[in-house]
């Protein structure tokens, strides 16, 4: 069973530098058997520029980062929101506390 880069190259006409000699080779006595497989395929896939192909994949492996990076900004802003919230609670626990304290206090005072 061959590779998988043999079998895309034999399928989609992409080669290496160190298998395009023996690929080109093969190709020229077998071109009759190629050439209907091409067109077939011809009709349903485009063939992309290597470098085209890459810049696509490099951009779409930004996109994932900035997607894991995002996510991992949510969780934290939702961590914060959670942790302000309970913060603003005790803080008007503890001034209520105080208010109470201070009334008694003052009354203990009057006394």
């Amino acid at each position: 069973m061959s590779s998988y880069e043999d079998r895309m190259s034999e399928k989609y006409g992409f080669f290496s530098d160190s298998k395009k000699i023996d690929s080109d080779e093969q190709n020229q006595t077998n071109e009759d058997d190629h050439s209907e497989e091409l067109q077939a395929s011809d009709e349903n896939n485009l063939i992309v520029p290597l470098e085209a192909w890459q810049t696509v994949l490099n951009q779409l492996g930004n996109l994932h980062e900035a997607n894991q990076l995002m996510a991992e900004a949510r969780e934290r802003a939702a961590k914060a929101e959670a942790e302000a919230e309970f913060l603003r609670e005790k803080l008007k626990n503890t001034r209520e506390q105080l208010d109470t304290a201070s009334k008694k206090k003052k009354r203990f005072l009057f006394f």
